[in-house]
This record gives C-alpha cells, structure tokens and sequence, in this order.
C-alpha cells in the first residue's frame, strides 16, 4: 500500500471511530477517562523504572516521586472512573471558559490580522463551556466522548485530505513526466515534418 492510500485508509478508519465515539458517547467517555488512567499508570512505572536506572547521577527522588505522583492517580481513576468523569468533565468546562475569554478580549483589544475568526473561536470555545457546565452533571456522561470523537473525526478528514492531495500531484507529475517524454523522444521524422510546417506554413 503505498503511502497515499495509506493514509486515506487510516483516515477512513479514524473517521469511522470519531462517528462511533459521538454516538456512543457515554462509552467513549468512560474508556477515555480508563485509558487516561491506563496511560498514566504506564508513564508511572517508566518514571519509576528511569529514576532506578539514573539514581547515581541524583535523578532518583525527581522521578520516583513523579511516578509514584502518575501510579496513584492511575488507581483513583481506574477505581472510580465514574466520579473521575466528573472532575474532567468540570475541568474541561472551565479550560473552555477561560480559553474563550481570553481569546475574546485578545482579538478584541489588540485586533490583529484575522482577530475576527479568532474571536469567533473564542465565542464558540466560551459558549461549549457554558453548555457543558450549565448541563452539569449529565454532560458528564457525554462531554469528553463527544470531544474525543470530534477530535478523531477532524483528525480523520484531514489525513484523507492530506491522502487525496498527495494522490493528485502524484497523478499530474506522472502526467507531466509522461507529456515531457512524448515530446522529447519523438520520432525524428514527426520533428523535421514540424520544423517544416513552422517553416512553409
């Protein structure tokens, strides 16, 4: 497969998961917040497991503490993901209110080239927060699996973007390579018969 195809086909792939994680958003989430906890529980042990390893050049205490930081909210979040869901869920809601404020007042104050779109991001960044946490706790059960799945859907369009992209200027420099070759080996006959006609139209 090469490298075109390829990515379309990962798009197509990441497309279809972001579409199944909006529609089952309640499962989406909670195996977000399970593989947050997974991922942090691995970090945990690698943190661990460097800090042993460098414990002569005095980088022991940094990062067995760091790891042992990582393993212990890996096993609040696993033991409860459902009360977790709902820290996260708030979390995200406030990140989204401040970071739509903040661009709101920076393209507002300051406009710059382009401070429209920014400012319609920031509204938009600012009116997701205020629903998530104005349907708090019920968005709970759907913010972080909807994201995810928009996430993965973005994600999934851009890399069949990228692959379709790829795809036609590999066509047109075949194309042109092709046209470049006819016009350079042609038969010497169909040369002279032209510089013929250019001279005695």
């Amino acid at each position: 497969m090469n490298p075109s195809n390829r990515m379309i086909f990962l798009g197509t792939v990441m497309l279809l998961l972001g579409i199944a994680a909006v529609i089952f958003a309640s499962v989406s989430t909670l195996a977000s917040v399970v593989f947050l906890g997974a991922v942090l529980g691995v970090a945990g042990v690698f943190e661990i497991t460097y800090g042993v390893q460098g414990r002569k050049d005095g980088e022991l205490w940094p990062h067995l503490g760091l790891g042992i930081l990582s393993l212990a909210c890996s096993f609040l979040i696993v033991r409860n993901p459902i009360e977790n869901t709902l820290g996260l869920t708030l979390l995200v809601s406030f990140l989204l209110l401040a970071s739509g404020l903040t661009k709101l007042i920076g393209s507002l104050s300051e406009r710059t080239p382009g401070w429209g779109w920014m400012a319609i991001s920031g509204a938009t960044s600012f009116l997701l927060g205020s629903i998530v946490l104005l349907t708090f706790p019920a968005s709970a059960f759907w913010t972080i699996g909807t994201f995810v799945g928009v996430d993965l859907i973005l994600v999934g369009l851009s890399f069949i973007g990228m692959g379709v992209s790829v795809k036609k200027i590999k066509q047109e420099i075949r194309s042109a390579g092709q046209s470049w070759r006819k016009s350079t080996y042609r038969a010497p006959h169909e040369r002279d018969r032209d510089q013929d006609s250019e001279l005695h139209p």
